[in-house]
């Protein structure tokens, strides 16, 4: 049976100072699903850091050329600690605070790689004063067993956020199945070993656990990388294409 899910987002998560921004721009241009994540932390992207440099570059970029692309900065370690906490690092607050050309957010969602027994567990309520302050942009809670009650308590309390489903938590694996949404109301992310490869029978095994009128987003990285374990701008083209035309024969 033909499903009529839609692909909101196809996140190309391990972009950084390695990725040609031309390039990365002539891509993420040619797809408006695309989506180009960064993932930060205070070892990688503080001040004196390279990548911290080449977002200030992608952004001076982006803003000459007059253009838009979706970007999400994955927040992790320390990062996503202060965060949660409310006190956000100054160099993540400059980040998160960028403007475009037409002087909305140049970063547009904001994915929370914290997951409760590895950082420290947020207090609930700092955390929602925190997604407050950063309403015009879209908040990632990565779900899964250890943080699921306490995504479920802001759920309750009636925050808007996006969820990521990745069972194991950054580390590439596919699961046996893929699961149901965790809220028919909340953008679903799915995660886990997608690649350029594989991702129309990943999709395929999604669509089957997907209500046939909603939207989910996909996001891969480990499949997207080169022999240097860089992003490969190659495999992010035929990831996102392979997506696309898996959606074209079955809507």
């Amino acid at each position: 049976m033909l499903s009529i899910m839609k692909i909101k987002f196809i996140t190309c998560s391990g972009t950084n100072e390695h990725t040609n921004i031309q390039g990365l721009v002539n891509l993420l241009s040619t797809y408006p699903q695309a989506e180009a994540g960064i993932q930060i932390w205070e070892d990688k992207c503080a001040a004196h850091m390279p990548r911290y440099h080449w977002i200030k570059e992608l952004h001076a970029y982006l803003n000459d050329k007059k253009q838009i692309v979706n970007l999400a900065a994955h927040i992790n370690r320390g990062w996503v600690e202060g965060f949660c906490a409310g006190n956000l690092a100054p160099e993540l607050e400059e980040i998160l605070n960028l403007q475009d050309y037409q002087g909305n957010k140049f970063i547009k969602r904001l994915q929370l790689n914290f997951k409760i027994g590895r950082e420290k567990e947020p207090d609930i309520n700092r955390l929602i004063d925190t997604i407050k302050r950063f309403s015009k942009q879209r908040v990632i809670l990565s779900y899964n067993s250890s943080n699921a009650e306490l995504i479920n308590q802001i759920y309750s309390q009636g925050i808007m956020f996006d969820v990521l489903f990745d069972a194991s938590f950054g580390a590439g694996i596919m699961p046996k199945e893929r699961e149901k949404a965790a809220f028919s109301d909340r953008l679903q992310g799915y995660a886990g070993g997608l690649g350029p490869d594989n991702i129309a029978d990943e999709l395929a095994k999604i669509s089957a656990v997907t209500p046939k009128n909603a939207e989910i987003y996909i996001d891969a990285q480990g499949r997207l990388e080169d022999d240097n374990q860089h992003l490969s701008l190659e495999k992010c083209h035929a990831y996102i294409s392979n997506a696309l035309t898996w959606q074209t024969q079955n809507i």
